[in-house]
């Protein structure tokens, strides 16, 4: 759709700037047409005592006529024309245009009578017609051309994007594949150890441990997959009502404060006192804040500093309302960055069991975009505006 209205944008703009430039091409052209071109066509055919006039458009008439009266005499000998009247006639015509048309009986009959003479004012005329109508023809090629073009352009960003996209479904489709199998395989070895009965007493615990430890990971998996389909889905919709953002975010962190302590990281919650009131899906936007959090616990190393915060413009009313979570470990860096948030991608190339399930950010977004708010990756040097603190390397931001 983007690339529709971006073509129709150029075809639009490409259009009236030939358009302006064919109309001042044209303007010159029939300026010099009526200064140089016509007055050396009267000169060279001896047409000055028929003839006094200044514009092309008079020109064409006048020698209209003069050929018109010659094919007559020509072809319908009994419908004779008379010189004089021809010369009254156009007398009265140019008259009538603001032009002057002399009574020269003699010259008129000349040209009316003389065939090679009229066939060479005839072709004078074709030629000033075409060079006339040149700029119009450039200006209709160029056009065409460039709009041609530009519609290449298109059709074959179109097809790169239609590629990138299946190469995306495959890949997604590989790693769904991937997170599955392999714990799939595992599971499957625990159990047929502990079935041979190859196992010592001592390492059953451990065996049955390990394959806990993959089905969660695969109900993980499946699960967020499940929920990451699900928002696509039609019919699926979110429940607004009115939030506490503040609240909100205070409950999410105490949620995952085990899992911070787990982990030797720090948190710091910036909250302020006071409500602040916004309309959201209590349920899902948690989600994406647990997510964010989630998302910084899991992947930076032990002791990493999280910072949790809200700003608001004004104090008694939700605007331009942002939640930062932000913290010290290292930047993300090249591709990966720009990839953040779609699905599957993770920081591990190994996609160890605890990389996550390269999910949980594209599912942050897409709950944020079916609020209406906006989730960004913003790193540094960006990152100083915010004033969240130097120690901080990285913060996910939520503007609503």
């Amino acid at each position: 759709m983007s690339n529709e209205r971006g073509l129709r944008g150029f075809i639009l703009a490409r259009f009236f700037i030939i358009l302006i430039i064919v109309s001042l091409v044209e303007f010159t052209v029939v300026l010099l047409t009526n200064r140089l071109l016509i007055p050396f066509m009267i000169s060279s055919f001896q047409l000055d005592e028929i003839i006094q006039a200044t514009s092309s458009e008079n020109i064409f008439l006048i020698i209209f006529v003069l050929i018109a009266t010659w094919i007559v005499n020509s072809i319908f000998p009994f419908f004779k024309v008379s010189p004089a009247t021809v010369n009254s006639f156009l007398e009265g015509l140019i008259a009538e245009r603001g032009s002057e048309a002399v009574a020269a009986t003699e010259s008129i009959r000349r040209l009316t009578q003389d065939t090679k003479t009229t066939i060479l004012l005839a072709l004078a005329v074709i030629f000033i017609a075409i060079v006339l109508i040149t700029p119009y023809v450039v200006g209709g090629i160029i056009f065409s051309l460039s709009v041609a073009k530009e519609i290449r352009i298109s059709e074959k960003e179109k097809e790169e994007a239609r590629i990138r996209e299946e190469k995306r479904r495959y890949l997604m489709i590989s790693n769904i594949v991937h997170d599955l199998k392999t714990p799939m395989t595992t599971v499957y070895g625990y159990a047929k150890a502990l079935n041979d009965g190859v196992v010592p007493e001592d390492k059953k615990s451990e065996y049955l441990d390990a394959i806990m430890a993959k089905s969660d990971r695969m109900n993980d998996v499946v699960a967020m997959l499940l929920d990451y389909v699900k928002l696509d889905s039609e019919g699926f919709t979110i429940k607004k009502e009115r939030t506490d953002i503040c609240e909100l975010v205070r409950a999410c962190c105490a949620f995952s404060f085990t899992d911070i302590e787990a982990a030797g990281d720090e948190i710091d919650v910036v909250i302020p006192d006071h409500p602040i009131f916004i309309q959201a899906d209590n349920k899902q936007l948690s989600r994406v804040i647990t997510n964010l959090i989630t998302n910084a616990i899991r992947h930076n190393p032990e002791g990493t500093k999280i910072r949790v915060s809200i700003t608001s413009e004004s104090e008694t009313t939700a605007s331009d309302v942002r939640v930062f979570v932000a913290d010290s470990g290292a930047e993300i860096e090249g591709e990966l960055s720009e990839q953040i948030f779609e699905p599957f991608v993770t920081g591990d190339e190994s996609r160890a069991s605890d990389a996550g399930t390269g999910l949980g950010l594209p599912l942050s977004r897409k709950i944020c975009e079916m609020h209406g708010f906006n989730l960004k990756l913003v790193q540094n040097p960006e990152i100083l505006r915010y004033r969240l603190g130097e120690e901080y390397q990285k913060v996910f931001v939520i503007s609503m």
